[in-house]
């Protein structure tokens, strides 16, 4: 369920509970005294409704190598009309140099303990969740996942990122019978479920005080039933109880849903596309954009988006973010231009599928045979408009499939080797760290790119984010923009802070120059890597903030659009 989970884990800087490492050996366990039956009953389990006074707020400090992280409270709400046990959750991370990271949560749970419904929610993302028969089904709104839930079968628990109150329930609602206590996981953060056990290492008579050693690699401290405290040696974090906490005030608003509008003077019309490939690869789908009034075959663009997964407006996240590129596909139909633009896979109306940089080159090809073959097209006018790391899936297409492709736009596009242009991002994002942890954190930067790089110790669910890397990184665009041999145009805004504006321009035009390739270059004061107007300094941050695509660069980049396309005087391709 990898695509509802990224949004409520998005930007976190900390394994903590629901999302932890192997634990390392252990060592030096102390043998706990007394009865060690494995049907002894070390902690009583209880109902959702005797565990907590109605208002009481539990808090927690989430540390990591001795400085404050987070908080995590939790509090509960008591029985609403129906009989449900109402619990809420409130998240707080901190970043050094970045505003807090903020989410809430609502869990529902029946007499028994068992999950009825909720939510998990952030600026980034909404997920919710509910009971279905033997399933709990998870949707955020635009796809749905489930996950088995049998807990009359088997004990289940639950557990959202970082939410503390929601693993105190599950030793509440559990107990502990015998030494080693085991049952099933659910992430309510959108996870795979996990199979939990744990170790009592430590208790005393009475067992008022028990420590257990968990799978997922934390020492829980529990006092009479509840978290005192939490530490995971490998990652350096601790969690501490908040003395006499109060419910903070901030509160999370559902984030926003993108749509696209067609533009009120919309000169275009759209037609659904299927974009036909082989059968072992996922379905995609896309729109064209066909001018009104057009006489006979017109000139046509097919847009490639950046890193990342987009739909085929340009719509990407979580956090949903609009990037803009509905407004320069929208500008070019209305100009005159067929325009095909297609939802990556998994968005928008694509299915899934292993997303490797060069499955993606093969998805764009897919697009571009497919635009070739409507009837509305001219096949020798087909241009390439490409955004970021997509200019690179442009460069292949335009050097594998010469004939296919008449000019090429690169917009804000690569020119040093991807793995450069990573670590320079990563080194100007630790700068911005206190000095004190720039060390540290570069290290474990270093590591965490090598490791990906080199396929050792990658989590499964990073494996394909792994294997992205590798391909994208021996890709050499100096290389293949040498090797062009249709107009190019290169468009870069000053303000990027993803692309170099001077190393990156600076690599591809020597390359262009020194093969004999035609290269215009366009530089744009003041726009950002999306090219919209930035007053400041460009970050992630201000992706979110709503701003529309520079109207003189649309412009220019229309302009360059028909001059290339000019009617030109030789006989026209079949499209056979």
């Amino acid at each position: 369920m990898p695509a509802l989970r990224e949004g409520l884990c998005a930007g976190a800087l900390l394994a903590t509970l629901g999302c932890l490492q192997p634990p390392p050996a252990a060592q030096g366990e102390s043998t706990p005294p007394g009865d060690d039956a494995d049907d002894a009953v070390l902690l009583a389990a209880r109902g959702p409704g005797q565990l907590y006074a109605i208002g009481e707020v539990r808090g927690f400090e989430l540390r990591q190598g001795g400085q404050r992280i987070g908080s995590s409270w939790g509090r509960y709400v008591g029985m609403d009309e129906r009989g449900h046990h109402r619990f809420e959750t409130r998240i707080e991370l901190t970043f050094p140099g970045r505003a807090p990271a903020r989410s809430s949560g609502e869990l529902l749970l029946d007499g028994d303990g068992h999950l009825v419904e909720g939510f998990e929610r952030s600026a980034a993302a909404e997920l919710r969740f509910r009971r279905d028969g033997d399933s709990v089904v998870f949707t955020d709104g635009a796809q749905t996942d489930e996950v088995a839930y049998e807990p009359g079968r088997r004990p289940t628990a639950f557990m959202a990122h970082s939410a503390i109150l929601h693993a105190e329930l599950m030793f509440g609602l559990q107990g502990i019978v015998g030494r080693e206590p085991a049952w099933r996981l659910i992430s309510l953060s959108g996870g795979a479920p996990v199979e939990w056990s744990a170790r009592v290492v430590e208790r005393t008579p009475g067992n008022h005080h028990l420590r257990v050693q968990t799978s997922l690699g934390e020492l829980v401290t529990l006092v009479d039933g509840r978290i005192a405290g939490i530490e995971v040696a490998a990652t350096e974090l601790s969690i501490v109880t908040i003395a006499a906490p109060t419910w903070p005030a901030f509160t999370i608003e559902a984030p926003r849903v993108l749509r696209w509008s067609r533009p009120a003077d919309a000169n275009f019309d759209v037609r659904e596309l299927e974009l036909p490939g082989p059968p072992d690869e996922p379905a995609l789908a896309g729109e064209l954009l066909i001018p009104k009034g057009a006489a006979g075959p017109v000139p046509a663009v097919l847009f490639v988006s950046g890193t990342g997964l987009e739909d085929r407006y340009g719509f990407a996240g979580p956090p949903p973010v609009d990037l803009g590129s509905h407004e320069i596909t929208d500008a070019l139909a209305q100009n005159g231009f067929a325009v095909l633009r297609f939802d990556d896979r998994g968005r928008g109306r694509s299915a899934p599928g292993p997303v490797g940089f060069l499955a993606q080159v093969d998805d764009a090809g897919r697009a571009l045979a497919t635009l070739a073959v409507q009837p509305e097209v001219d096949p020798d006018r087909i241009i390439v408009i490409a955004h970021g790391e997509g200019g690179l899936r442009g460069l292949l297409l335009a050097t594998k499939r010469a004939g296919d492709v008449h000019a090429l736009a690169l917009l804000a596009v690569p020119g040093r080797p991807y793995e450069q242009v990573m670590r320079a991002q990563a080194e100007a994002r630790i700068e911005a760290l206190p000095p004190e942890i720039r060390e540290r954190a570069r290290a474990q930067q270093r590591t965490m790119l090598d490791d990906l790089v080199s396929g050792r110790a990658v989590p499964e669910e990073l494996a394909p984010q792994a294997q992205w890397l590798r391909e994208v990184f021996a890709v050499k665009p100096a290389d293949l923009v040498g090797r062009v041999r249709v107009p190019m145009l290169l468009a870069q805004g000053d303000k990027d802070f993803e692309i170099d504006p001077v190393a990156d321009v600076r690599a591809l035009e020597r390359a262009a120059k020194a093969r004999g390739a035609s290269l215009e270059v366009r530089r744009y004061p003041g726009l950002d890597h999306l090219f919209k107007p930035e007053p400041g300094a460009s970050s992630p941050e201000r992706y979110m903030v709503d701003r529309r695509v520079d109207d003189a660069f649309i412009t220019d980049l229309l302009a360059w659009a028909r001059r290339v396309t000019s009617p030109s005087p030789k006989p026209r391709r079949s499209r056979g």
